[in-house]
C-alpha cells in the first residue's frame, strides 16, 4: 500500500436549537489536511488557512465567518481542490475558494456577485450546496444552490444554469447532489428536492444549450410527508390518493377518474404537508402547506381548496402541522377533526367554517425545546371519537377524553408520559390505539438509544385503566434496530399487529402482546427508506405507506397473520412526478 492525502471541510449549518445545540460553531471551521500511512493512523491534521479569512480555524467562535463547506477534487488534477462555503451569518453563498497545490495555499474565487444570469443566489446554503468538477478539465465546475451554476474559467464567475425560479428548463430548485458519468464531461447527473435530473451535454460552450430530462417517471423519488387513502381502497371502483410532499405540494392519485390516465396531479403547491380525505361521502380533501396552511376541497380532489385553518398561528407548532380526521364509525359524513400545536385544536364541522375549530386541550408540551416543544402528532382512538392521543417533541403523552363536544376546552386531558421513567424522554413521532382497546395505546420514539441509555427502545406500549388515572409503560421494541421509527399503526383486522416505519423501511409484528416481539422487516417491493407516515382505509382493505424519497405504496391488508416474507410485495404508486 502507499499513504493516503485526505482533506476535510469543517463547517456548520451556522445556527443551533434547542434540539440541536451541536450545530453551533466553536471556531474551529475550516480546511485540514492529512496523511494516511499505508498502515496505522495518521500523527495529527494540520489547518490550512493561507489564503482563507482571518480568524479561520483559529478556535475563536466570534471572529469565523464560515458556515457550511462542500469542497470537490478534480479528477483529472487532484492538486486542485474547490470549496463552496455559505456564510455563517447570511446563510448565503460566502464564496468560492480554490486551491492548485494541494491546499497548501488557498484563493477566493468568487462571492454572490460573481453569479450570473436569472437570478443570484438565495440564502439557503445551509440547505442547498454541493459541487462536482468536470473529470476532464479542472477549470470547469459545476455549484448547487437553489439552483445549478457553471464555471468554465475555474471558479472565476458562475452562469445559471437552471433558472428554476424564471421558469427556466423545468428542473426542480434546491439543488444538492452532483456526480459525473463513467467520466464522461458531457453527462452530469443532478439532484435536487424534485428529485434526479440528467444532462448529456454538460460541457456544451453556450450555458444556454445545456438540457435536462427528468429521470423521476421511473426512479420514484418524491419525498412525501404524508398521505391517505379513499375507503375501501382494494375493492372500490375509483380509488383515490392524497399526498403531501417536501417543496412539491401535494398532489392527488385517482384511477377511472374523468381526468384520464392515473398520474400524480399537483392541486396545491408549496411544502405539501398533511393529507387527508373524508371517506364516507369522499369529496372533502384536506391539504396543508407549511407551518399549519390547512385547505379543503368540498367537491372531490380536483375542487378548489380554500382555507381551513384555525387560529393557531399565533401558538408554537410545528412546520409540518400534524392533523387527522375520525374516519371509522361515523355515518353520513365524518366532520370530526383535530389538529395539533402544542395544544389540541378540534372541529366537529369539518373546518368548515374555519371558525369551527377551537382549542381544546392546555398546552401538552414540557416547554423545553423553545420553538420545537410542540406536538408531533395525534390521533383519535380507533373505535371512540370521543378519546384521543397525542405525542410531543419534547417527550410527552397526553390521553384526552370527552372530545368531540363543539365546545372549547371541554375535554379532559391525562398525563400518561410518567416523567419519563419508563417511556424514553425522547421525540415522540407517532402514536396510536388499539383498534378495540381505546386506552391501550403505542408511542414510537425518534432519536438513539445512546440518547437515553436507561430507557432505551423506539416502540412502546400504555395500557390505561378507563380514565387513565393509572398507566403502564411497556418496551415493545423487540429486535427492531437501533434507528428512529417515525410512524406506527396497528391492523384492524389483527389487533395484535402493529407496523413501523422507520429511518430504514417498515417492520412489522404479528404479536405485539409478547414481552419481546419479533419483527420482521418488509423487504419485497419496498425500499429501505424513510417511511414518515401511513394509512389504513376505512373498510381496513390496504395499507398506504408514504417514504421521504421513494414515493409512496399500497399493500393488501392482511386478515390473517403474514408468515415472514410471504405475500408481502408492495406495489409502487408511481406513475409521473
Amino acid at each position: 500500500g502507499s499513504s493516503t492525502d485526505i482533506h476535510v471541510a469543517i463547517g456548520t449549518r451556522g445556527f443551533n436549537t434547542t434540539v440541536q445545540p451541536d450545530l453551533d460553531q466553536n471556531g474551529a471551521n475550516g480546511m485540514y489536511h492529512t496523511t494516511f500511512p499505508a498502515s496505522g493512523c495518521p500523527a495529527s491534521w494540520t489547518l490550512q488557512n493561507n489564503g482563507w479569512p482571518a480568524g479561520t480555524g483559529s478556535g475563536n467562535a466570534t471572529t469565523n465567518i464560515l458556515g457550511r463547506i462542500d469542497i470537490a477534487m478534480s479528477p483529472s488534477n487532484p492538486d486542485v481542490i474547490y470549496a463552496e462555503v455559505g456564510s455563517i451569518t447570511t446563510f448565503g453563498l460566502l464564496g468560492v475558494w480554490r486551491t492548485t497545490d494541494g491546499g497548501a495555499t488557498w484563493e477566493q474565487r468568487a462571492d454572490v456577485n460573481d453569479l450570473t444570469g436569472c437570478f443570484g443566489d438565495w440564502s439557503q446554503n445551509w440547505y442547498d450546496q454541493g459541487l462536482a468538477v468536470d473529470p476532464n478539465n479542472p477549470d470547469n465546475v459545476f455549484m448547487s444552490t437553489v439552483d445549478l451554476f457553471r464555471s468554465t474559467n475555474g471558479g472565476d464567475t458562475f452562469v445559471n444554469l437552471t433558472c428554476g425560479y424564471a421558469g427556466g428548463n423545468d428542473v426542480h430548485v434546491d439543488h444538492h447532489a452532483l456526480a459525473f458519468v463513467d467520466a464522461s464531461s458531457d453527462t452530469l447527473l443532478v439532484g435536487s428536492d424534485g428529485g434526479v435530473y440528467v444532462t448529456l451535454n454538460a460541457d456544451a460552450a453556450d450555458p444556454d444549450a445545456v438540457a435536462f430530462t427528468n429521470l423521476n417517471e421511473s426512479l420514484s423519488t418524491i419525498e412525501f410527508y404524508s398521505g391517505d387513502i379513499t375507503a375501501n381502497f382494494a375493492t372500490s371502483a375509483n380509488p383515490g390518493i392524497n399526498a403531501g410532499a417536501q417543496d412539491n405540494g401535494s398532489s392527488v392519485y385517482v384511477w377511472n377518474g374523468a381526468v384520464g390516465p392515473a398520474e400524480w396531479q399537483m392541486t396545491t403547491g408549496g411544502d405539501g404537508m398533511f393529507a387527508r380525505i373524508e371517506p364516507v361521502q369522499g369529496l372533502r380533501w384536506y391539504q396543508e402547506s407549511q407551518n399549519g396552511g390547512l385547505k379543503v376541497s368540498t367537491t372531490g380532489p380536483f375542487g378548489t381548496y380554500v382555507g381551513a385553518a384555525g387560529a393557531w398561528f399565533g401558538d408554537t407548532l410545528s412546520f409540518i402541522l400534524p392533523y387527522e380526521i375520525y374516519k371509522y364509525n361515523c355515518i353520513g359524513i365524518c366532520n370530526h377533526m383535530i389538529a395539533g400545536t402544542n395544544r389540541v385544536w378540534e372541529t366537529i364541522q369539518g373546518a368548515v367554517p374555519t371558525s369551527s375549530w377551537h382549542a381544546n386541550s392546555p398546552n401538552l408540551t414540557k416547554n423545553t425545546l423553545g420553538n420545537r416543544s410542540f406536538i408531533q402528532q395525534l390521533s383519535y382512538a380507533v373505535s371512540d371519537a370521543t378519546i384521543a392521543i397525542a405525542g410531543t417533541l419534547d417527550g410527552n403523552v397526553w390521553y384526552g377524553f370527552e372530545m368531540g363536544q363543539g365546545v372549547a376546552n371541554s375535554a379532559t386531558w391525562v398525563n400518561v408520559t410518567g416523567s419519563n421513567a419508563v417511556l424514553p424522554n425522547r421525540p415522540i413521532m407517532d402514536v396510536a390505539t388499539h383498534p378495540f382497546i381505546p386506552t391501550t395505546g403505542y408511542a414510537s420514539l425518534g432519536g438513539f438509544d445512546e440518547n437515553t441509555p436507561s430507557t432505551p427502545g423506539h416502540v412502546y406500549q400504555v395500557v390505561c385503566n378507563a380514565d387513565c388515572s393509572s398507566f403502564n409503560w411497556t418496551n415493545k421494541s423487540g429486535n427492531l434496530p437501533n434507528v428512529p421509527i417515525n410512524s406506527i399503526i396497528v391492523n384492524p383486522r389483527i389487533p395484535t399487529q402493529v407496523f413501523a416505519g422507520s429511518d430504514w423501511g417498515l417492520y412489522y409484528t404479528d404479536d405485539i402482546t409478547v414481552a419481546n416481539p419479533v419483527w420482521v422487516h418488509f423487504t419485497d417491493g419496498l425500499p429501505n427508506v424513510m417511511i414518515w407516515d401511513m394509512a389504513i382505509d376505512r373498510g381496513f382493505t390496504t395499507l398506504a405507506v408514504f417514504t421521504r424519497s421513494r414515493g409512496a405504496y399500497a399493500w393488501p391488508l392482511p386478515g390473517d397473520p403474514v408468515a415472514p416474507f410471504e405475500n408481502m410485495h408492495f406495489l409502487p404508486i408511481v406513475v409521473r412526478q
